[in-house]
């Protein structure tokens, strides 16, 4: 009998230990990001969301500085990918004058959140929430992660949907670049 749960056991092990090996092997690295970039400045209605501490904020709290927005959720295999590149990006501290707002909309809010920079090593980004998704209905995101660089102004300038290398140099080129053409026009 034992001989014959040899191969089921050989099996069973196949199945839990080769997929997560070829998820790996074959793993495709992040794009460095392709922002859309607007020839005109969208306005942009603002919503509340709140910080780690549970303090009520609104994007028109961020006026005066360009604004790298980005929504995403600890469960989106996307966003758990760039997260780490944000993170860089927020530590190089390579681009001034900017600030980088991530959004989670995970449900469970902040526990969810901290719990995965803790488990990601995000030690550079702040902790910011919307568990109501209302950041989704106000800039009209339908999917995760979407980044949306804003203007001193509180205007949507450019937008990317899907996972990005933010640290990458010709990202960060490609951010300051933008923020530079925008910075010295007031439509």
């Amino acid at each position: 009998m034992s001989r014959s749960l040899v191969p089921v056991l050989l099996v069973v092990c196949a199945f839990v230990v080769v997929p997560p090996l070829v998820q790996r092997l074959l793993r495709a690295e992040l794009p460095v990001p392709e922002l859309a970039v607007y020839e005109s400045r969208y306005p942009l209605n603002d919503f509340a969301f709140s910080d780690d501490s549970g303090r009520s904020l609104k994007l028109a709290d961020f006026r005066g500085t360009f604004v790298l927005l980005n929504v995403w959720a600890s469960w989106c295999q996307p966003c758990r990918e760039e997260m780490t590149s944000l993170d860089h990006l927020a530590q190089s501290a390579a681009i001034h004058g900017f600030k980088i707002v991530p959004i989670s909309i995970d449900v469970a809010g902040v526990p969810t959140v901290q719990y995965f920079y803790k488990r990601f090593g995000l030690d550079n980004l702040p902790i910011y929430v919307d568990p109501s998704k209302g950041v989704m209905d106000a800039f009209g995101v339908i999917g995760i992660p979407t980044t949306i660089l804003v203007d001193p102004d509180g205007r949507e300038i450019a937008r990317m949907s899907g996972g990005a290398r933010w640290d990458a140099p010709e990202s960060i080129a490609h951010i300051a670049e933008i923020i530079g053409r925008h910075s010295d026009t007031r439509p």
